[in-house]
């Protein structure tokens, strides 16, 4: 979605009773309008609003025009598993936030599995301070922005919906990633009613592995002429492109009616990622997704977190030697006196 569109975007959300004030909506446009010139961006969406318990975020989601080059950082581990470079998976966007929008807007940094993989196991609100400690166990490997950085890429991947036919795959791919507009002559728009059926909606995104890529990484390259070369030893999981069908999903589906507009608006809500929420005007062929929440997915038990590993006990008392018999003393002394006697006893028969 572009600037634009987005005070339209808005409205509609407001009248599927899901948005935000049309004070803050005009504070937005224009905030975003700067950020989008002084950052150079090709392409500016609001993702949304994370709710925290001293501030509040407010979440931009941008491409650059330019890609800009990597930030050198320490050398990565290399027991680590690769993260995806920018424009590619959970970095294919990048994200701006701003605890008010009429304050300055901070890029958050690029996503890594380990920080995606890590946040699974974490549950906690957040404070509206990027630079907050995560005090969780297990550690969590950065502060409150990697935190809010992987929970934004969860979300998006997971509830970032599109009417079923409006875009298709790259044919031309090996890894199927890029995905191209329909072409209006062949693109068959379905009608407000079939949008109540989740089979029509699919997932913009690709999905997220278990290892925090979207993707499998590379194998490693074997050497040549080298016994025992390193070999993948688990299988690849199975990856999800995008666009596929949110039909297995947990979705609560429901048409609004614009007062006066005449048209129908379809609205899609999260039931997994309270908060998540995607609406599609099917006559102006137009859809969005928003989300406002904390930032949290419904576990449906109680959330258990992982327990520390067991204390280290007591180490076993020491036991005593028993003393060594004074004869057993006394016959290792004694063999040794003998010996030297021995020799020289011969010492003096070979002089004589």
């Amino acid at each position: 979605m572009h600037i634009p569109n987005l005070m339209e975007e808005m409205r509609a959300f407001e009248w599927a009773g899901f948005g935000l004030s049309e004070s803050e909506t005009y504070r937005l446009f224009v905030s975003m309008c700067k950020l989008q010139t002084s950052k150079g961006l090709k392409t500016v969406r609001l993702f949304g609003k994370i709710l925290g318990t001293g501030a509040d975020y407010y979440v931009v989601e941008a491409t650059y025009a330019e890609p800009p080059e990597a930030p050198e950082g320490d050398a990565p581990d290399a027991d680590a598993v690769a993260a995806e470079e920018n424009g590619k998976g959970c970095n294919a966007c990048v994200y701006f936030v701003a605890n008010d929008a009429a304050s300055a807007w901070t890029e958050l940094p690029a996503v890594t599995p380990a920080q995606i993989v890590a946040s699974r196991a974490v549950r906690k609100y957040f404070t509206g301070n990027l630079d907050a400690d995560v005090r969780a166990f297990p550690p969590f490997p950065g502060s409150e922005k990697e935190y809010l950085r992987a929970q934004i890429a969860r979300i998006v991947h997971t509830t970032t919906l599109c009417p079923a036919g409006k875009f298709a795959l790259d044919e031309e791919e090996e890894v199927k990633e890029t995905v191209n507009e329909v072409p209006e002559e062949e693109y068959v728009r379905k009608t407000p009613a079939e949008m109540l059926s989740p089979a029509n909606w699919c997932h913009r995104y690709a999905g997220i592995l278990a290892i925090g890529r979207c993707t499998n990484p590379p194998k490693p390259e074997e050497d040549e002429g080298e016994e025992g070369a390193a070999k993948a030893t688990d299988e690849p999981e199975a990856e999800t492109p995008p666009l596929v069908s949110a039909a297995d999903d947990d979705w609560s589906l429901r048409l609004c009616a614009s007062m006066g507009a005449g048209t129908s608006i379809s609205v899609a809500r999260s039931l997994k990622w309270p908060g998540a929420v995607n609406v599609a005007t099917m006559k102006e062929d137009s859809f969005a997704s928003l989300y406002v929440g904390y930032g949290h997915e419904t576990l449906g038990a109680p959330f258990a977190p992982v327990a520390p590993p067991p204390l280290q006990g007591l180490p076993a008392d020491l036991a005593e030697d028993d003393d060594t018999p004074l004869g057993t003393e006394n016959a290792a002394v004694l063999k040794v006196k003998k010996e030297e006697l021995e020799a020289a006893i011969v010492e003096e028969g070979g002089e004589e």
